[in-house]
Formats: C-alpha cells, structure tokens, sequence
C-alpha cells in the first residue's frame, strides 16, 4: 500500500510510484486482451446481435476504481458507507452520446494508463517545455488565499479546463509544467494569468497540450519572479490521441452527503488513476435559496481534505444529480414560479463558476461527451434537469438525438455513460420511488434499450450514482 499522504501541500512524490507502476505493468495488457480481444476494436456493430451492457453503481461518498475484471476497489467510507460497482450486466443495453468532442474510457479495463507521468503518446520532441529554474514545492501552501481544491476537467487530446477559487479576489499566475531531469528545474509549459470574477472565481480553458500527456498544475500569489504563496499540486492527462488505444483507469464516486470529510476519498487519492468522475450529489445544498447560500455550501464541501487530494490526482469529468439544487421531493422541474426559477438558476450559477465544464449561462447545457482515443467514448448524461414528467420526457428530444447519435457513431470499444440514477428495474426492496430514475418514464427507457439492441450497440456501461449502497 503507498504511503497516506496527507500533506496537502505537496504533489505526487515517488514513494506512489512502484504501487502505481505496478498496477499499471501487471495489469494494463491483461486488461486489455481482456477488454478488447472479443471483438472487432471501433465497430460497434460487429460483435454479435445483442447489446453487452453493464452498470456500475456509486454512491455515499466513497470512491472507486474500474479494474479489468469488472470489480472496483475504494475505501469504506466511514460516513454511508463505499461505493459499489460489480460491473455485473443488468440486462439492459446502454448507451453513450457526445457533443462535439467524445471521450472514450474502458469500465471493464481497469489499470493504469499505459505512458508514465510525463511521457506522452506523442513524443517527448513534439511536447517539450521551456526548461526554467522553478521549485513549487519550495513556495509556501497558501490555504487561506486559496482554500479550496484545485479542479481540472474538459479533458480533450489538447487542451483542458482549470477552475480555482481566490479568497482575496486579486489576480493570480498559473503554471502548468512537466517534471524536468535536473532537480529545482521544470519544463514550464503555459502561464497564464488567472483573473477571478469579484467573488474570487476563475476558470479559463487551456489549449496547445499534447495528447496522453501527464501535466501539473498550480495557482501562485506575487510576482512570478518571487512567488509568494501557492495553491496545492494538481495533475492532469490529457487525452489520448483520437487513434490511439491504451488502457484507461477511472475513479468514481456519487452522494457524498453531508457527514463530511470521506476517508474514502483520500484512500483512492493513492492509487492510481486517469480521470475522476462524478456522478452527482457532490454537494448536499439542501435550503439553501440565494446564490451566496449556495456557494457557502460548496465552500463547505470542496475545502474538505478527501476532495483537495482526490481531485489534485486527475482530472474531472462531472455530471450532477438532484442535491446540487435541492431534495427531489423539494423541486418543481415545471415550476413557472418566480422565486423558484431564481433558486435554480442561483444553484446553476454556483455550480458552474466552480466545477470545470465548459458551459455558458443562463441555460447551462450540461451534457457532452469526451473521446479517449479508441478505447472509450465518456458521455455526460444530464437525467436531472431537462426532465418534463407532464410530457414523460426523463431528458429531451435533444439529448436523446445526441445519445444515439453518440451510441451509434463513435468509434470506441467502450461506450461509458455518465447517469447520475441508475437506468435497472431495481428488484425489491429498492423498487421505490419509481418516478425518480428511467423506470418511471419507460418510454424512453424502451427507446434507449431499443436503440442498441436494433443496432447491434456492444460494450456499453452505465455509471450510475443515487443509490446508497
């Protein structure tokens, strides 16, 4: 087991390394022989007449990670206990849609990735750096100018989205850069300047990466001749070159609820991983109404030390679920209501301003997909609020176009779908509360499920979060 590290100042060190080079030597072409040596790779249609299907279900704040026989592995979470995902099939067909750009992960092929921190699929000649005098561990942790976790996410064959949030609302510096050979030297890759709105959030998109590619990441206070104080290390790959096939390694974990803290989460911040997904309930805003309620309540969740380790590891693929808003019970998805309208948008604005996803307001179009070369296809389902229950639409006409567009188009062994309430037919006794999942709109449910057993669809997962298991 690699050493707990629970200095939140410092990055990745190599006492991780032999853990996560084992994973990843031991297990990467097993899984991958496994994955992909029962059908033809990039044709979803030429691997038999019925869709194989799986769902993995998270939930309670623990987290956990696909391995190529289909288990997951995280620590209990001492609060409501670990996620699950047996990657046992649940009979029913899924699929996965994108946007633009598709992402691709391997469910059932759980390793490390197969390229060390740093290397890149390109070539290290084509992703080379200035080479600088540069320590950022010898520049103090500043968790009061920067208290929360440092995110990472939209991750694209070359380019990324980074959030952060700035206690004092001033302008900051980030760096982004590769390790270099000799020791208080870096290949400084991008800077930039970081300029927060007046609350002190700030986002901005990096383009001009290179694919498959390890980076790190901070956010610094002061001149950058003399920085002064930083943020924690992050780190961050780049996804795989559209024709490239690798294994791919993810994290999970939904409904962290509100007992804080998550053990779990900083158990899986020493294994390895690629991309950390989310699958809703990230945060329980439960009451609150005005934007500056909720975003005391995400300040709350995101400055705890399960979600500063676990999101500083890899990037962050996210979709939400109902606690970013309110309790279900608690919210009208048809109201007309004034107030209630301005509650939503309140929460929609503090989750955007925070969790990097590339989305414009008012509306905020949540869902998308992202390629991870041809070994999986991550799509974004948004199954909380486009739901129009008077008219048995569980997600519009839109995005189911763009779901089987997705399933039907993309190129990927894996097709993963990012769902934050499971699509099964739960059996007693959780067959509860029926209206709140799939099962309550089986219309749609039918034509999904229809959708990939007509058209030959294979090797498609559903991510599922809500349930507490």
């Amino acid at each position: 087991m690699a050493e707990r590290r629970d200095d939140l100042s410092k990055p990745r060190t190599t006492t991780d390394l032999p853990r996560r080079d084992f994973l990843r030597l031991s297990l990467g072409g097993a899984a991958l022989l496994a994955g992909c040596g029962d059908d033809e790779i990039g044709d979803s249609a030429s691997a038999g007449t019925s869709g194989s299907t799986g769902e993995t279900t998270g939930g309670s704040g623990g987290a956990s990670t696909s391995n190529g026989t289909s288990e997951t592995s995280g620590g209990a979470s001492e609060s409501a206990g670990s996620t699950t995902g047996d990657g046992t099939s649940t009979g029913d067909p899924s699929t996965s849609g994108s946007s633009g750009d598709t992402s691709t992960t391997a469910v059932d092929t759980a390793t490390s990735g197969t390229t060390t921190e740093g290397d890149t699929t390109t070539g290290d000649e084509l992703c080379a750096g200035e080479v600088i005098a540069f320590d950022p561990e010898a520049i103090p942790l500043d968790d009061e100018t920067f208290p929360l976790a440092v995110m990472a996410g939209e991750m694209k064959p070359t380019s990324i989205m980074v959030t952060v949030f700035i206690a004092d609302g001033a302008p900051k510096t980030l760096r982004i850069w590769r390790k270099s050979q000799e020791d208080g030297f870096v290949e400084l890759i991008h800077e930039a300047p970081m300029i927060p709105t007046p609350e002190g959030y700030a986002k901005l998109a990096v383009e001009g990466l290179c694919p498959g590619t390890w980076y790190y990441y901070g956010f610094f206070a002061g001149d950058p001749d003399a920085f002064t104080g930083r943020s924690i290390i992050g780190e961050v790959r780049t996804a795989i070159a559209d024709d490239a096939l690798e294994t791919l390694t993810i994290a999970m974990t939904a409904c962290n609820g509100s007992s804080l803290d998550w053990p779990a989460l900083e158990v899986t911040a020493d294994e390895y991983y690629d991309v950390f997904i989310h699958l809703g309930d990230m945060a329980y805003n439960d009451g609150a109404e005005t934007l500056e309620e909720y975003r005391a309540s995400w300040k709350k969740y995101l400055s705890v030390a399960g979600f500063k380790l676990a999101y500083a590891r890899a990037g962050l693929y996210a979709t939400w679920d109902d606690h970013e808003i309110d309790d279900n019970s608690n919210f009208d998805r048809e109201t007309m209501d004034p107030q209630e309208l301005q509650r939503r948008q309140n929460a929609m604005d503090a989750y955007f301003e925070l969790v990097p996803i590339d989305a414009e307001g008012p509306s905020y179009r949540l869902w998308r997909s992202f390629r991870w070369g041809m070994t999986a296809e991550i799509i974004v389902l948004d199954c909380r609020y486009e739901r129009r229950p008077s008219q048995k639409l569980y997600i519009s006409a839109l995005q189911m176009m763009f779901l089987k567009d997705r399933l039907l188009n993309s190129p990927c062994h894996f097709k993963i779908v990012m769902n934050s309430v499971p699509i099964t037919n739960m059996p007693l006794p959780w067959d509860i509360a029926a209206n709140d999942r799939w099962e309550g709109y089986p219309g749609q449910r039918k034509e999904v499920m229809d959708f990939i057993t007509q058209n030959d669809i294979t090797n498609v997962w559903f991510l599922s979060g809500d349930f507490h298991v």
